[in-house]
């Protein structure tokens, strides 16, 4: 045998070593994706998962699709999320019943974001109080101007002897700024409502999207990526050979997703550290955001008629840090009075988890959402505030 027919059979045993690799690390991507929701599918597959949140409500513009199933995966959760008839996480409930409930309001915490529905907060609360837990909550920048629209126009049509809802300084205020909604990037184009001031210093609702269709996170807004679309991205971005190769893998191939999800994740938890961040948004006055929070909490307890109310206030894991500094909250104390004022019921979980003793573990490990343990810590604090109210 010659020495370049030696060569080629190497080459040969070599090449077929490389494809059955190849192939075996596409089936294994394969199988950990579409079984085991191990990352997102490649892009060029148009059965991805559907968003999880979308501008579909004419009202207060966030919601979900009805009667659907879809799979939420983040650097630290992959979860199933499912919505009834209309539109809420949550079982299917009746509009009358004559069960004690408790209508939820509230954003991505009341929600469960990253969490399964049996371990969120109302379903933990449903299953020890015998009391039925409607679950109004959503995520994709929910402020309680939309709160008030949503029990307005919706959750106040269901009966119920309570309502909860959610209130997370760290960005609530930020969902219900006009001006800040029209210049940040996620919602600047995005139809939602806001509570503004006209000349007669009387609150207006506008939108400054003026027509849902016109929402870039309306449903038939997403972009669907076709394999053509996906092909001439690549082709006329300006990444070199390296990177078309890259993105290649990643649009079109299983291991390539993989990949991405798991460099993506080691991103995520090696990015920002305690130091690198703070808030101070529990420390500083803001009488602007807090007379529009009160306005709309004010609305919800004139529609709620004689029913409580309670506001339960959220803090981020970066609000306990600088509390536990201070052990001061100006933005507390003004929600306690009004609280006092308006007969509104707060929870003040701000000092709830500033009293335990590793708080850390209540939050997911790479968000500041409310972990398995966070959702059963809440709903304790909840439920003692419900009995003492005996509805």
């Amino acid at each position: 045998m010659s020495m370049a027919s030696h060569f080629l059979k190497k080459l040969k045993f070599v090449f077929i070593q490389v494809i059955v690799l190849v192939i075996i690390l596409e089936l294994f991507s394969f199988v950990a994706i579409r079984w085991f929701h191990f990352g997102l599918p490649p892009k060029v597959y148009s059965t991805q998962f559907l968003p999880f949140f979308v501008d579909n409500d004419k009202t207060f513009g966030v919601w979900h699709y009805a009667d659907t199933t879809t799979r939420h995966i983040g650097p630290c959760w992959n979860v199933e999320y499912q919505f009834n008839s209309y539109g809420a996480r949550d079982d299917e409930r009746q509009k009358v019943s004559d069960k004690k409930r408790i209508v939820f309001l509230g954003d991505s915490f009341i929600e469960g974001y990253g969490i399964d529905k049996e371990k969120r907060v109302s379903d933990l609360m449903e299953k020890n109080m015998n009391m039925e837990c409607l679950n109004f909550g959503v995520s994709g920048s929910f402020g309680t101007t939309q709160m008030r629209l949503l029990y307005e126009s919706k959750a106040k049509e269901f009966s119920h002897n309570a309502v909860v809802l959610s209130f997370f300084p760290f960005n609530d205020f930020l969902d219900d700024n006009y001006e800040f909604g029209k210049s940040f990037f996620y919602t600047q184009r995005r139809y939602r409502p806001y509570l503004v001031k006209d000349s007669t210093k009387d609150y207006q609702l506008v939108y400054h999207v003026d027509a849902l269709e016109k929402s870039q996170a309306y449903p038939d807004s997403i972009p669907k990526r076709t394999a053509k679309d996906l092909l001439n991205d690549i082709y006329y971005s300006n990444r070199g050979i390296v990177g078309k190769t890259g993105a290649l893998i990643n649009n079109f191939t299983y291991t390539g997703a993989m990949a991405e999800f798991i460099v993506n994740r080691m991103k995520f938890t090696q990015s920002g550290t305690e130091q690198t961040y703070k808030s101070d948004v529990f420390s500083q006055k803001n009488t602007d955001a807090m007379d529009l929070f009160c306005h709309n909490v004010n609305k919800i307890k004139e529609m709620a008629g004689n029913k409580p109310v309670i506001v339960l206030l959220i803090p981020h894991p970066l609000d306990l840090m600088e509390y536990k500094k201070t052990g001061k909250s100006l933005l507390r104390d003004d929600l306690n009075k009004f609280g006092k004022s308006a007969n509104i019921h707060v929870v003040d979980l701000l000092d709830a988890f500033a009293k335990l003793e590793n708080p850390g573990e209540y939050f997911l490990p790479c968000d500041g959402h409310w972990s398995e343990k966070g959702n059963e810590f809440v709903a304790e604090v909840l439920q003692k505030k419900i009995q003492e109210l005996n509805l």
